[in-house]
């Protein structure tokens, strides 16, 4: 995987196959719903992810993907001189008030948080912590957001944006 770009769409290739699977396994019309499972505890949460849904899933991450897309370079008119000329930014964020937000954005590495433990995820695609009230990125680098605070611990809770890097927890049974 060469971008967070490429990640995430090979990723909802593999959720739109697995659904398009289920569905082709029915006749046309088959409803999953809760009844199909009375007798499964779980019925709820599979009536709730049937494949129709993360279909549906699937078009709006797409539609979030294509909106947040590689320009190229831009400015960063808050930043200090030395670090105001991004090499990749964003096409949404930041546009409207010209302040060019390092590519991949927020909005992309919070959208691959579904996948943390890929083994194709990368610990750098972590999204970085929010300046308070502002709702953008720090100013400092990936690498200087992720080194200032230690990898949370694993617990039965899902894991926050910030958890332990995935090649961590290989090998422990999923939350």
């Amino acid at each position: 995987m060469d971008t967070l770009r490429d990640f995430l769409l090979a990723r909802i290739l593999e959720e739109e196959s697995l659904a398009q699977s289920a569905i082709d396994a029915h006749e046309p019309g088959y409803r999953w719903d809760q009844s199909d499972h009375a007798d499964d505890a779980d019925g709820a949460h599979a009536a709730h992810w049937n494949p129709w849904r993360v279909l549906s899933s699937c078009v709006a991450k797409r539609l979030v993907i294509a909106a947040h897309r590689d320009v190229g370079p831009g400015l960063d008119r808050r930043a200090e001189p030395d670090r105001s000329l991004k090499a990749h930014a964003c096409s949404t964020c930041g546009q409207y008030d010209e302040y060019a937000i390092e590519w991949p954005c927020y909005t992309l590495r919070v959208l691959a948080i579904d996948w943390v433990e890929h083994p194709d995820y990368r610990l750098e695609w972590r999204p970085q912590r929010l300046s308070s009230g502002v709702g953008r990125a720090p100013a400092g680098s990936a690498s200087e957001t992720a080194s200032a605070s230690p990898p949370a611990p694993r617990t039965a809770e899902p894991a926050p944006p910030a958890a332990a890097p995935p090649e961590e927890r290989r090998g422990q049974p999923a939350a």
